[in-house]
């Protein structure tokens, strides 16, 4: 199948009709003068009592809970607080019946509940 310039799709993002969107960089006010919001924050502004609300509610399987879930946990692993997790819903990301949280997060999950019991060992 050969691609010519006219098969190609455009798309376009329509705004209302004289709809003006403003397009600012990191810490740049309308007028240019630096302004005094956070635009560079992100999960890290998050308190860990929210985060481990979030991942170690392990029941359902609605894709936006999911997919907040493997945002939150891969946070975790980044701050490498990985530990802070319960144990119960760490074994729910290591079996990963429903193959829901990826290869990534279930070895990280694994990797500490074998840390937990060795150390009890």
């Amino acid at each position: 199948m050969a691609w010519n310039s006219d098969d190609k799709k455009t798309e376009t993002k329509r705004t209302g009709p004289g709809k003006v969107v403003e397009v600012r960089g990191p810490g740049k006010d309308v007028a240019g003068v630096k302004s005094d919001r956070d635009l560079g924050g992100g999960m890290e502004m998050l308190e860990m009592d929210f985060l481990l609300s979030v991942v170690e509610n392990t029941k359902g399987d609605d894709k936006n809970d999911v997919t907040m879930r493997k945002l939150v946990f891969n946070e975790l692993i980044r701050r490498e607080e990985v530990d802070a997790i319960d144990s119960n819903s760490l074994k729910v990301y290591t079996v990963d019946e429903d193959h829901l949280y990826g290869k990534n997060i279930q070895c990280e999950a694994m990797k500490k509940l074998t840390e937990r019991t060795t150390r009890k060992s």
